[in-house]
C-alpha cells in the first residue's frame, strides 16, 4: 500500500496582503479596547506582529481543514472563536506603560480584548443584540474562566457560539471573590 495517497493534499498559504489587512483591523480593534477600558490614547503598548501572524496562519489553516475534510466554510462566530482561542494561548497584546502596566485591567487584556473581540462579532452577527449587552457580571464571568479555565479548541467554539442575548441577559457570580 502506497503512502503517496494523500500527497497532492497542501495547504496554500494565505497572502501578505490578507495577513497584513488583519494586522490592521486587530490593531484598530487594540486601541478600540484600550479606549473603552479609559487607558489614554499615549499609553505605551505593544502588539506582537510575531505572533499575531502565526495566530492568522494557524486560523487560516483550520479553515483550510474545515474545507478540505468537511467541505465546509467555518462561520464568522467560530472563525472569531478561533481567534480568540489562539490571543488567550499565544497572548500577543501588552500595556507597556509602566503607569498602568500592574492594573488589572493590563494584566488581563488579552483576555478583555477577546471579551470585546467575541461581542463585536455576535452583534455583527445577530446573535446578540448589541455589545453593551454583554453585562458586566457575564464579562467578569468569561474573564476569570479564559484566564483560569483550560479549554480545548473545540470546546472553545462550542462555548463562543453558545453565547446568545439570553445567555447575556443572566447573573453570573463574581468567581474572582473566592480567590
Amino acid at each position: 500500500m502506497s503512502n503517496d495517497r494523500n500527497k497532492g493534499l497542501r495547504y496554500t498559504r494565505i497572502s501578505y496582503e490578507d495577513i497584513e489587512r488583519l494586522l490592521q483591523v486587530f490593531s484598530g480593534r487594540f486601541d478600540e479596547i484600550l479606549a473603552l477600558k479609559g487607558f489614554p490614547r499615549e499609553t505605551g503598548k505593544h502588539i506582537s506582529n510575531f505572533t499575531l501572524i502565526d495566530i492568522i496562519v494557524r486560523v487560516d489553516k483550520r479553515k483550510a481543514y474545515y474545507q478540505c475534510f468537511h467541505g465546509m466554510e467555518i462561520n464568522e462566530c467560530k472563525e472569531a472563536a478561533l481567534y480568540a482561542y489562539w490571543i488567550l494561548k499565544l497572548r500577543p497584546f501588552v500595556i507597556t506603560d509602566t503607569k498602568y502596566s500592574k492594573t488589572t485591567d493590563a494584566c488581563h487584556i488579552n483576555e478583555l480584548f477577546v471579551i470585546y473581540f467575541i461581542g463585536l462579532v455576535l452583534e455583527s452577527t445577530g446573535r446578540i443584540k448589541q455589545t453593551t449587552a454583554i453585562k458586566d457580571s457575564y464579562s467578569r464571568f468569561l474573564e476569570y474562566s479564559f484566564r483560569f479555565r483550560s479549554f480545548s479548541i473545540d470546546s472553545f467554539l462550542v462555548l463562543i457560539e453558545s453565547i446568545s442575548t439570553e445567555t447575556l441577559e443572566k447573573e453570573y457570580p463574581d468567581l474572582t471573590e473566592r480567590v
